[in-house]
């Protein structure tokens, strides 16, 4: 476990002040502005609505499914894609692998980097969906975020998201990692983005690794709403573990598969 460590260390170190790790902050404000100028433009509508007992809910809802859906399966790609690069680019793999540090350390550290860049930018994007719900109160009064904060149910729309992500994670951190082309992560990413753009109304989307992260969080987010609207609907699930436990199984094959690959 100490190769391990030090493996992380050494990303941790990478990371910082990097084009990675402030994607990770700017993707989620411009998801969250885009709410802002949404909800500012159906401003006579949703006051209309009269929305003060849901508006955070529905706020909330809206944001996670813009953002899973879309932004979080591209902002994987990019990520996963950017943090393989550091190596691609300059060679290093060959002189890593020459390392007395076991390959597996070398990958796995791979993987939780990403993973704790998509971590960052979901809690980042729960804090500025309330800052800008605060916001929309003094620009908008009546709308309906004058009511508490529910920190709870954000926390648990931000979890489920993130775990039902790590399928997608594992996939392109493999692709990434095995192909040190920027091209054909970023083209397999976008490819399997439109796909899922395409099947999410389908039976196959509550299969596909890409619209997973976007299917937990609309269940939690109408379990969480089931006393306001009614939605019987609950947690998925069996789409949450197939995206975190199918995460976990997919980063050990995805692992065993580059390690045991010769470095040319």
């Amino acid at each position: 476990m100490k190769y391990l460590f030090r493996a992380l260390h050494a990303e941790l170190l990478k990371t910082k002040r990097t084009l990675a790790f402030w994607l990770a902050l700017i993707a989620p404000l411009v998801v969250i502005a885009l709410q802002v100028v949404m909800v500012w433009e159906r401003r006579d509508y949703y006051l209309a609505r009269e929305m003060a007992r849901q508006a955070w809910y529905e706020y909330g809802a809206q944001t996670s499914v813009l953002w899973g859906l879309l932004m979080l399966p591209l902002f994987i790609t990019l990520e996963t894609a950017l943090v393989a690069q550091w190596e691609h680019q300059s060679g290093q793999w060959k002189h890593l692998f020459a390392l007395p540090v076991p390959r597996w350390a070398l990958y796995a550290a791979k993987q939780v980097s990403g993973m704790a860049l998509i971590g960052l930018s979901i809690t980042a994007l729960m804090g500025l969906l309330v800052l800008s719900g605060w916001g929309l109160r003094l620009l908008i009064p009546g709308l309906g975020f004058e009511a508490a904060v529910p920190w709870a149910d954000f926390a648990g729309f931000g979890l489920t998201m993130f775990l039902g992500a790590w399928l997608a994670i594992a996939v392109q951190t493999w692709v990434a990692q095995r192909w040190p082309s920027f091209a054909v992560a970023s083209g397999v990413g976008i490819a399997l983005t439109v796909v899922g753009a395409v099947v999410i109304q389908s039976d196959w989307a509550s299969a596909y690794p890409y619209t997973l992260p976007v299917i937990v969080a609309n269940g939690f987010a109408s379990e969480a709403m089931r006393s306001l609207h009614g939605f019987t609907d609950g947690v998925p699930w069996a789409q949450l573990l197939l995206g975190s436990v199918g995460g976990i199984v997919a980063a050990i094959l995805g692992g065993w598969h580059v390690t045991r690959r010769d470095v040319l």
